[in-house]
């Protein structure tokens, strides 16, 4: 009798939801799962405003009240930020000229709910006269139309806090970021500096149960004082300059820099850690995926729940992530500029429902953008992929191979050029005599590798490419055909994705590894080629692209830049050596 209760239930249930299907089709409803969607980003950028013809700077600043008044901060040359212009329109347009004495109000910002704007900025010092671990920081408080401001102070208290000497003299910042507002009404920030013990940076969150008047020590996002992926290429300083933002679904993320040395190119990525009890405990930092190079994040969450971060160095980007930061993509470029010529530190702020300003240098100067962002349906999450590859005379290229490949964004290779007259090198690379100037960083070229399962076609008769299927969203492709230079490009596959053409120069690939003398491999390991400066991967391997005429033999030079485990290695070898066998650098003794 179960049976057969058990066989009658089973087919009522699935005749009613046959039924229920039909119905909803009839009335109109969507029936997400009985179609292939998928969902994607319309990002707009708006045109931009110019602020100030200063480039090189790095503190300009955003926020907004909670009627929507926007302030953008910024400097002049010869100046510190002390000007600033307004906009009621979500950046479109600005409002004229305007003095701010205080000279810098910070990025540190919230619309309070009662009315106005606090900022808190600065370097929290000891209070003299104080209890241990009792500071006092700058802070401004802004009418909501921004006319009206009056310079303050707040407390906090950070106990065993400590002044920092290894990565520069000071205590503990507000410096990046926004002021985070919990539902019952505290407010959340964070600092990173020293605790007493401390070798590292560590990254931290200050509370206020007063609207901002004073802060207490709310937990420690993350501290290690040994790299936790030395496999990497940088020096490791800790987890310093965060960003905060409470996700839709209650729980927070915090955004951080590694990056310890200020040598242009040799990157960390930006490490991420989330929470869910408001700010108390915190997941272990994880890299970004794909790795964001390389400071200074900025997070903001729109009201879609698109997650939104800001960085720089190299260059002025911004990124969206639908997973609530987990992954990221749509990035948004303003400027690959490298440091010393734009510093990368710069701002955004949420402006309305689904609308951002960004505020950064360009090669111009200083200026803002407004921008949209809507999630839009799309009726297919996967389409064809095509294109097709030539020489440097337009003629097809038979069989050569295309990879598809996910995305990153490791800028890990650059050329060394001569320095010109007037122009001094700020960082000179290792060896060079006399002394060349590191050049705009690139997306690193990886050699396609068919073993390691990623899709991998070839041209046909007439050179073109086909790939069946591909998944929205960003990708590399990487082609390569014997007796040419190989070529790479990160491209945004989308509903509009046009045909991709590839023009290949007479050259070649070289794939080289570095082992130690045990044979084990050196993963973050510096390789100059020539003038041009790449880094080895996890497996010691790395990948070199070179256009006719290939020389007979190369200059090499290795060494792992901040250890004392490893020394370097000079020599001259063939193209067809490197390939053949790996090279060794060799521990110090």
């Amino acid at each position: 009798m179960y049976g057969q209760r058990q066989r009658f239930s089973k087919w009522h249930l699935t005749r009613g939801a046959i039924c229920l299907i039909c119905w909803c089709a009839a009335v109109g409803w969507k029936v997400e799962w009985l179609r292939a969607e998928s969902e994607v980003l319309s990002i707009t950028v708006g045109p931009p405003t110019k602020l100030s013809k200063l480039a090189y700077q790095n503190s300009a600043s955003l926020a907004v009240s909670r009627t929507g008044v926007a302030a953008a901060f910024y400097p002049k040359p010869g100046t510190v930020p002390k000007f600033y212009r307004t906009s009621a329109n979500g950046g479109a347009t600005w409002g004229p000229e305007k003095e701010f004495a205080p000279a810098n109000a910070g990025r540190m910002s919230i619309a309070l709910p009662a009315g106005k704007v606090l900022f808190v900025t600065g370097q929290a010092t000891p209070i003299a006269g104080g209890k241990p671990g009792e500071q006092e920081a700058q802070s401004v408080l802004f009418s909501d139309d921004f006319s009206r401001f009056e310079p303050g102070r707040v407390t906090v208290f950070l106990p065993n806090v400590v002044l920092h000497t290894r990565w520069g003299r000071f205590w503990p910042p507000f410096d990046k970021g926004k002021i985070v507002r919990l539902p019952n009404g505290d407010l959340l920030a964070t600092m990173y500096g020293d605790l007493k013990g401390d070798q590292q940076y560590r990254t931290m969150i200050v509370r206020s149960q007063d609207l901002g008047r004073s802060w207490r020590y709310h937990s420690t996002v993350a501290y290690q004082a040994q790299d936790p992926d030395p496999h990497r290429v940088g020096q490791f300083c800790g987890y310093c300059e965060p960003s905060l933002a409470l996700l839709k679904n209650g729980h927070l993320l915090c955004l951080m820099r590694t990056q310890g040395a200020e040598v242009p190119n040799e990157y960390r990525p930006l490490y991420a850690s989330w929470s869910d009890d408001e700010g108390k405990t915190w997941s272990r930092p994880q890299s970004t995926r794909p790795a964001l190079m390389n400071i200074s994040p900025t997070l903001a969450v729109l009201d879609n729940g698109v997650v939104v971060c800001q960085y720089g160095r190299p260059g002025f980007h911004v990124v969206f992530s639908t997973d609530n930061g987990h992954t990221w993509g749509n990035r948004v470029s303003f400027s690959h500029l490298p440091e010393p010529i734009i510093t990368g530190q710069f701002d955004i702020v949420k402006s309305g429902p689904n609308q951002l300003i960004a505020i950064g240098s360009d090669a111009a100067g200083t200026k803002v953008w407004p921008i949209r962002v809507a999630r839009v349906r799309v009726s297919q999450n996967r389409l064809a992929l095509a294109g097709d590859v030539v020489n440097e005379q337009g003629q097809p290229i038979v069989s050569a191979r295309v990879q598809l490949t996910p995305n990153r964004y490791a800028a890990s290779d650059w050329r060394a050029v001569p320095t010109t007259k007037g122009r001094k090198p700020r960082f000179a690379e290792p060896f060079f005599s006399p002394p060349r100037i590191c050049s705009t960083p690139v997306l690193a070229y990886r050699s396609i590798n068919e073993t390691n399962g990623h899709p991998t076609v070839r041209t046909d008769k007439n050179g073109r490419f086909h790939f069946d299927r591909v998944g929205l969203g960003e990708v590399i492709l990487t082609v390569d055909a014997p007796g040419y230079a190989p070529r790479h490009r990160r491209i945004s596959v989308t509903p509009q994705i046009a045909d991709q053409r590839f023009t290949l120069a007479q050259g070649r690939g070289v794939r080289g590894q570095v082992i130690d003398e045990t044979g084990l491999p050196v993963a973050g390991a510096c390789v100059v080629l020539g003038d041009w400066h790449t880094h080895t991967e996890q497996d010691g391997s790395f990948h070199w692209s070179i256009e006719d005429p290939p020389p007979a033999q190369i200059e090499i030079k290795i060494y792992k830049r901040y250890s004392t485990v490893y020394d370097k290695t000079i020599a001259r070898a063939t193209l067809e050596s490197i390939q053949e066998q790996p090279l060794v650098l060799r521990r110090m003794k």
